[in-house]
């Protein structure tokens, strides 16, 4: 891959470092202030003067999309979308699509930076039909919001760690949905003896951080995130006890460990 001849002139870091939300008001996304923070925040501690790759699985109009697009330390953008118009989801009802298209997300990204369009390659398939070998190049940054099943998280993840580099940040948006899903990830990632950190981001943002990826220096992320093993906790508290009875088994947590249950 030829890298682009980059100066140390980068006026698009400053928004980076500033967490400038305003990167993503040329396409809507269904996300929050918190969820935008967080993916700001990994982007600016992947990027580097000799380009990054980011990877994404469920893209749909491009909101998530947009702030790699701007950047131009942004070498190629991978987005992974079979493009349905309904799926499964694990909150128990299909998630409709309307009007979901290549054509459409290419459009609206048209419109936030034309001249940056050729670093994107769409994959109109589902990630079990991609063969890994195909994937020219290593992401830096994953960023995991297609299918909300427990079965298709997983098989994304694989997919993921099949191709990204080796200090890759993998995301995952929905992940109070997904949540069983993402701890059968870690778990399988320490039975494989595989490095990396799990920290619970802002709002409904989890990242797996595999080996020596910074992102959880980032000073953003290391005062916004928690452990994702002590989140992990606190989900299946909120699963398992009645509602009714979660202050007093908050109280019971707090006394056992000396410290709070996270929401």
């Amino acid at each position: 891959m030829q890298v682009k001849d980059l100066t140390v002139n980068d006026p698009f870091g400053g928004r980076l470092r500033a967490l400038d939300l305003s990167l993503f008001v040329g396409i809507a996304s269904q996300s929050q202030d918190g969820d935008r923070r967080s993916w700001l925040a990994v982007q600016r501690s992947v990027r580097r003067p000799s380009g990054y790759i980011y990877l994404e699985i469920g893209s749909h109009l491009g909101g998530s999309i947009q702030q790699h697009l701007l950047d131009p330390w942004c070498q190629q953008i991978i987005s992974i979308d079979k493009r349905p118009l309904s799926q499964p989801d694990d909150r128990g009802k299909p998630s409709y699509y309307e009007g979901n298209s290549t054509a459409r997300m290419m459009e609206n990204l048209r419109q936030v930076a034309p001249d940056q369009l050729s670093k994107v390659t769409c994959y109109d398939s589902d990630t079990k039909d991609i063969p890994p070998g195909s994937v020219p190049w290593a992401p830096d940054f994953c960023f995991i919001d297609g299918e909300h099943t427990h079965a298709a998280v997983l098989a994304h993840f694989d997919f993921c760690l099949s191709v990204c580099a080796p200090n890759a940040a993998i995301c995952f948006h929905d992940d109070h949905v997904t949540f069983r899903a993402l701890e059968a990830i870690v778990s399988s990632l320490r039975h494989r003896g595989i490095q990396f950190t799990a920290r619970k981001l802002e709002e409904s943002t989890f990242g797996i951080f595999l080996r020596d990826c910074v992102a959880p220096d980032d000073p953003h992320i290391r005062h916004c995130s928690q452990d994702g093993a002590r989140w992990f906790r606190g989900r299946r508290l909120r699963t398992l006890v009645p509602t009714s009875l979660q202050p007093f088994a908050r109280f019971v947590f707090r006394w056992l460990n000396g410290t709070s249950v996270p929401a």
